[in-house]
């Protein structure tokens, strides 16, 4: 069976339509210091060279390692290493007290835990409200277990 040549066009006129989509990013810092990228233009926005991408400006032809030896604009605010490390102290600070607390809450839900496994005078282990009580104990448990978990990610991250 032979495909007549008209089957063709429609393909051949998708693929020629199906040209590399392009889209300019900018990248501004607000006056907080937050970095934004966008693909619409602000104020003070500077244009992203997209690896792959034409370029449009001529340094970024001429020397694409340059871009890699200075990563950050001149004007990217900068911060003192003695600032850094006093952040860093304060960071550590907050979550040495949060795994304390967190800590201590998972002892005191593992006790109420222990005294709701108690059964109740009348009651059978086997009981709706029995089970559901356990259930929710047991789920604090956990939760406060995974959040002392989690902090010790954070404060093993930390430099």
């Amino acid at each position: 069976m032979q495909i007549p040549r008209l089957t063709y066009l429609p393909f051949l006129f998708c693929v020629l339509l199906a040209a590399p989509a392009q889209a300019e990013i900018y990248r501004y810092v607000d006056e907080n210091g937050q970095v934004t990228f966008t693909d619409v233009y602000r104020k003070g926005a500077k244009r992203i060279e997209l690896p792959g991408a034409p370029s449009s400006s001529p340094a970024a032809t001429k020397s694409p390692a340059r871009a890699s030896r200075n990563p950050s604009p001149a004007d990217f605010p900068r911060i003192d290493a003695g600032t850094q490390k006093r952040r860093d102290d304060i960071r550590r600070q907050v979550l040495e007290d949060e795994i304390a607390g967190e800590r201590r809450n998972a002892d005191e839900a593992r006790r109420q835990l222990a005294l709701g496994e108690r059964l109740q005078p009348g009651e059978r282990a086997t009981d709706a409200t029995y089970l559901n009580r356990v259930k929710k104990l047991r789920t604090t448990v956990q939760q406060h277990e995974q959040n002392v978990a989690s902090i010790q990610r954070e404060l093993a991250n930390l430099k």
